[in-house]
């Protein structure tokens, strides 16, 4: 009873520290579920797709393909390189992770995302429970948000709907600017690799987005130095914050 107590309560701690991540998934599912429903995919489908597939920008990425008229194999291969980091994401937590079990990777490698990952890695807990109540409330949000969307697109006024439509490039350029304004190399990486998927994208398509993320990729690996990317963890690591097995 005792050990069902714990697990309980650790659950509950990881779902009150994903809170404020729920304050911006909702918006983000109902911008989604705006950028679907234009790209032809009926109500019942957005929704599953958040569920089972729950990509994030990964999803508003694939939808946007789809409105362009890309092929399945385009959006899947575009999907699956763009997606990769989450390999990288779901090994660290289970190297983090003090037990767990088959059934809880499973769980926790779908409900995996940039946000609950780093709040994970930057804390001294290391149960998997918190770790699945912090990405869990983070993933009810998102669908609740496709679920809201859904409902509320068609009676919403026009120039209201479109506006979600402009959630995906805020998410990057969020993403983006903290990054890019610590690095010079980072920064002359991103504008390589748009203006390499422009000038791909009049010669192949749709497929111009997975071949310039290969090549950005590629070029990274010998422009952008460890320490840009891990410069923040090993600082917190030399302070003692946090121990150097994290990933």
């Amino acid at each position: 009873m005792f050990l069902i107590s714990t697990k309980r309560e650790k659950l509950l701690h990881g779902i009150k520290l994903g809170i404020p991540i729920t304050f911006g998934y909702i918006p983000m599912g109902i911008g989604y579920a705006a950028l679907a429903i234009k790209a032809g995919l009926d109500p019942v489908h957005t929704v599953l797709m958040s569920f089972f597939v729950y990509a994030g920008a990964g999803q508003i990425m694939a939808v946007s393909m789809l409105a362009q008229g890309a092929s399945l194999i385009a959006i899947v291969l575009t999907s699956f390189v763009v997606n990769l980091r989450y390999f990288v994401m779901n090994t660290c937590v289970y190297n983090k992770v003090e037990e767990s079990s088959l059934p809880l990777n499973i769980l926790s490698a779908h409900l995996a995302v940039d946000e609950s990952f780093a709040m994970f890695s930057l804390m001294e807990e290391s149960s998997i429970y918190v770790y699945i109540g912090l990405a869990g409330i983070a993933f009810l949000s998102w669908v609740f948000g496709a679920f809201i969307g859904v409902l509320v697109l068609n009676i919403l006024p026009v120039i209201v709907t479109n506006s979600f439509n402009i959630s995906l490039y805020a998410l990057f350029v969020a993403l983006l600017v903290p990054a890019v304004k610590e690095s010079r190399e980072l920064a002359i990486l991103v504008v390589i690799t748009a203006i390499l998927n422009f000038i791909l994208q009049l010669f192949i398509g749709n497929w111009s987005l997975i071949v310039s993320t290969l090549v950005g990729a590629f070029i990274g690996m010998y422009i952008v130095d460890d320490k840009t990317i891990l410069g923040d963890v090993e600082e917190i690591d030399n302070n003692g914050g946090l121990s150097d097995d994290r990933c």
